[in-house]
């Protein structure tokens, strides 16, 4: 059991975080404002019976009721990544939604065509049913909801930029926003799919790192990831993507997934079709909420991490959470990013069989991005 502190929780609950509580507390109880900052953080080791007392008065003078005091400032860190999503009363999974424009609608009433990526929803029915099924969440069973990121596009264009991408920012925009203000009442999203098709990963990215979403890095990288486009992707503008090498990676342009090593070198990991892919997980947990995001450079890698996810969560989840090797604290929450590197497993199903074809034989080996190389780029929240 590791327990952690919540002030930045209860805060939240009881609508006194604003700008300058740090300030505020430290002032009223005699504290140091970068203790205070440290216990909003969850950075505190230990601390003396006095300085609780202090803060559980200080909160009891503002309307927080004594008797949920002083419990309410400590949380236990949960032993799983499923275990800490099932602590959540609702879980919200997002999927990138395609909406066909240049196509000639016979019907009057009858609306664009609509889609979803094969493999994406794959991952969102097997998460969905493992939730519903899985033992150690029966005691908690939260209610699952899949939602859509729409987004149009034209077969055969490539190049989404223009006004059709402003109306499709907007309107990720307003979905990730509303999001943001469900995150951390008991709820928590899971994003499958890449910026290219799910602009909210896009967003939550952005706003990770502190920096422009669909906004390209110029010299020097702001995301420690990256995707560099196929020539038949759709070029989607992004903080840690494009047709190019990442920021500060010159010679021949290599199509797949980068990412940063603990020596701040860009490592490389190559898509080849049916061969060998990569592909990324965001966890981010603060309390009883979880966002996480799921992607692969292809369709194909994505359902594999999705596999990788239920069947050896451990691998995204370390045991002895603030104290682990690849996971951070920043701002009250704690970060961790994986690479996954896939390893196609060779597929017999004949062409009318594709609809059986689950690719539960994909090799994932996961590779946790440095915690010195988190630590850099998150300094700038």
């Amino acid at each position: 059991m590791k327990l952690e502190w919540r002030l930045k929780q209860v805060l939240e609950q009881y609508n006194l975080y604003r700008y300058g509580v740090e300030s505020h507390i430290a002032k009223d109880c005699g504290f140091h404002r970068h203790t205070v900052g440290k216990f909003l953080r969850n950075q505190v080791q230990s601390s003396k019976l006095e300085v609780l007392e202090k803060l559980c008065g200080w909160l009891i003078e503002r309307g927080v009721p004594a008797e949920t005091l002083p419990a309410a400032l400590f949380g236990v860190r949960p032993s799983g990544l499923w275990r800490a999503l099932g602590h959540s009363k609702k879980i919200l999974i997002f999927l990138g939604e395609y909406h066909l424009k240049g196509r000639t609608i016979t019907t009057p009433q009858a609306s664009p065509p609509v889609s979803i990526s094969r493999h994406d929803s794959v991952v969102s029915s097997k998460i969905i049913h493992f939730l519903s099924t899985e033992a150690d969440l029966r005691d908690t069973r939260p209610s699952v909801k899949m939602l859509y990121v729409p987004f149009y596009f034209t077969p055969g264009v490539f190049d989404v930029r223009g006004d059709g991408l402003t109306e499709d920012k907007n309107r990720a925009s307003r979905i990730f926003n509303n999001m943001r203000k469900d995150t951390g009442k008991g709820r928590s999203t899971i994003l499958i799919g890449s910026q290219r098709v799910n602009y909210l990963v896009e967003y939550m990215v952005a706003d990770l790192f502190n920096c422009e979403p669909f906004v390209p890095a110029d010299e020097a990288p702001k995301v420690p990831i990256y995707l560099c486009y196929r020539k038949f992707d759709r070029l989607v503008p992004s903080c840690f993507g494009g047709e190019g090498n990442p920021p500060g990676k010159n010679g021949e342009i290599g199509h797949g997934t980068y990412y940063l090593d603990e020596n701040f070198e860009w490592q490389f990991l190559e898509w080849q079709r049916k061969i060998i892919d990569a592909g990324i997980v965001i966890v981010i947990r603060e309390a009883d909420s979880v966002e996480m995001a799921a992607f692969g450079f292809s369709g194909r890698s994505t359902n594999a991490i999705g596999n990788a996810l239920l069947q050896k969560a451990e691998n995204f989840w370390p045991e002895n959470g603030n104290g682990s090797c690849n996971t951070v604290v920043s701002g009250g929450r704690e970060i961790g990013i994986y690479i996954c590197q896939v390893e196609f497993s060779e597929q017999n199903t004949k062409r009318e069989d594709w609809a059986y074809e689950n690719f539960e034989n994909d090799v994932v080996k996961v590779i946790p991005l440095s915690r010195k190389v988190l630590e850099k780029f998150l300094v700038r929240k």
